[in-house]
């Protein structure tokens, strides 16, 4: 059983770089975003312009702007999830353990403190510090997207109830 709290450490760890990965990335794209939008407000209002009553190729355009902003999100939220689990897995575990050691009264070993025992708490908290950051991530960029692309639409709106 001493293995399961270094498994579910590793794990944590593991989902912590992916999760950290996943924001850098993002963060990465929308700054190349937001650096690229006047060029892409131009091309946007001549794709209306010139787009006339057939619409379907400027769906298709937002369609992929969306897929491209999702990109990370499902791991986001499966870290939201996972996290704070893999953390109490951890700290279940190594309660274990500690019980054991304690053995069957219950009692403190000589010279031990109580102290050293609160370290099994530490995967929780760092599963709840991962979900927390991982939440925080997934929720900027579902509102960043929904902006934008809400913004877009209605542009489009607007041109298809202008045009003749």
């Amino acid at each position: 059983m001493p293995f399961l709290p270094a498994l579910s450490g590793l794990l944590l760890l593991l989902l912590s770089v992916a999760v950290l990965t996943v924001e850098i990335e993002r963060l990465r794209w929308w700054v190349r975003w937001w650096q690229r939008r006047s060029r892409r407000r131009t091309n946007w209002a001549d794709q209306l312009a010139a787009a006339g009553a057939d619409r379907s190729g400027l769906e298709q355009t937002l369609e992929d702007w969306e897929l491209e902003m999702r990109w990370g999100e499902p791991l986001l939220q499966a870290a939201a999830v996972l996290a704070p689990l893999l953390g109490l897995i951890g700290t279940v575990t190594g309660l274990i353990g500690v019980l054991a050691q304690l053995g069957p009264r219950l009692e403190l070993p000589a010279g031990a403190s109580l102290a050293s025992y609160g370290q099994v708490l530490l995967s929780t908290a760092a599963g709840l510090l991962v979900s927390l950051i991982a939440t925080a991530a997934l929720l900027a960029c579902q509102a960043l997207r929904e902006g934008q692309i809400g913004a877009l639409r209605r542009q489009l709106r607007r041109a298809g109830s202008s045009a003749p």
